[in-house]
């Protein structure tokens, strides 16, 4: 029986969505075998989110389009081949053609694929994919963002063996200047990386977990393909940051960071937290709560305004213990109490959220690892 609650995650089965079957983690729809990461965005421009899902072990990508009520259905051609084990994916438009592309990190690799998108919710590998970068041993993370501000989107990925990100700029025709240029960062910049405009200059900049160093390194884009570390960067977080999302969690105007620590072990729960590290606006953060997890492993964060109250909220996906935790967005203080803990399926490796239905509030996607499908959780 379906349960629905006014204000909190309700199962999107309280609808009926033709495609997938539900129970009690929500929706859930067969992708890939072992997806590793999902992300939403409008793939055929109908004005609804569609998902992306990066599936490990199948190397593709599945395409979900959706039909604006929670519902999904493949699209034509899915899944597309999307290079060695793709561990990380990113969105954005890469040849200027107004369509949105993808681009994977490949695990085992040093290499990141890029696959442009047709409009419609088709994709083929981009001019040059793929495109050798500069990283040892193997890339996790990946970002695409105009860095250099030439109106042209470039690429970032971690290159954690040597303690530094490299970015890969686009050649102006779609494709990329391989194998890139690298800068330093904090140590062992092991998973994911992000970007946005954390200065408020206009331009994109770059932040990254370093898991070895216990902190997050800030570096500033200059607009000329060049980055500067921020001052008083790297950051303290806490030890072994391992996912990093950013967004405005207070409603102050300036980005934020939701940061989720993981030891590496399922079994090793001690260093399993969650924090939330306030923005200056000026490229500068500082660490404003920071709690244990309820669930385990948080390898993934994703921020959106679950709750519709026009704050941004953090949302935490709990490899180790089936589940996601929702941290509300607040203007004065952090706490667990207004959120909550729902489960999901096996291992959730990724979690996006999105306004599915159009109700004004941020569903909550997460790609299941070890059930080869993604939750599809409604708010109610």
């Amino acid at each position: 029986m379906p349960l629905c609650f006014a204000g909190v995650l309700a199962l999107s089965s309280c609808s009926a969505h033709p495609q997938g079957s539900s129970g009690a983690s929500g929706t859930r729809i067969k992708v890939g075998t072992a997806p590793s990461a999902v992300e939403l965005a409008d793939f055929n421009r109908d004005g609804k989110l569609d998902a992306a899902v990066a599936n490990s072990e199948s190397d593709n990508v599945t395409i979900l389009l959706g039909d604006g009520g929670g519902g999904f259905k493949q699209a034509a051609g899915s899944p597309f081949a999307a290079g060695n084990e793709p561990n990380d994916l990113a969105i954005g438009d890469v040849n200027n053609d107004r369509n949105l592309d993808l681009a994977f990190a490949n695990h085992d690799t040093t290499y990141l694929t890029v696959l442009v998108g047709d409009g419609k919710g088709g994709f083929k590998p981009a001019t040059g994919s793929p495109v050798t970068v500069q990283s040892k041993p193997h890339p996790h993370g990946v970002v695409i963002a105009d860095f250099n501000g030439d109106g042209w989107a470039d690429l970032a990925t971690d290159d954690w063996g040597n303690n530094r990100v490299t970015v890969v700029f686009n050649d102006k025709k779609g494709g990329f200047i391989s194998p890139g240029v690298s800068f330093p960062v904090g140590k062992m910049p092991y998973q994911k990386l992000r970007a946005a405009d954390l200065n408020k200059d206009g331009k994109a900049d770059i932040v990254t977990t370093n898991f070895e160093g216990g902190n997050v390194s800030v570096l500033l884009a200059d607009g000329k393909s060049g980055f500067h570390e921020t001052a008083g960067s790297p950051f303290d977080s806490n030890k072994q940051p391992f996912a990093i999302a950013i967004g405005d969690l207070n409603g102050d105007g300036n980005l934020d960071l939701a940061v989720g620590h993981y030891s590496g072990q399922i079994t090793d729960t001690s260093g399993d937290r969650m924090t939330i590290m306030l923005g200056a606006g000026d490229g500068a953060f500082r660490q404003e709560w920071s709690q244990l997890v309820p669930g385990k492993a948080p390898t993934r964060v994703a921020i959106g305004d679950v709750n519709g109250d026009g704050i941004d909220d953090a949302v935490f996906g709990n490899y180790g213990s089936n589940s996601v935790t929702v941290v509300p967005g607040s203007r004065s203080n952090f706490t667990t109490a207004a959120g909550w803990t729902t489960g999901v399926g096996r291992l959730p490796t990724g979690v996006a959220i999105g306004d599915l239905n159009g109700d004004g509030k941020g569903d909550i996607v997460t790609s299941n690892y070890d059930d080869n499908d993604i939750s599809v959780v409604l708010t109610r």
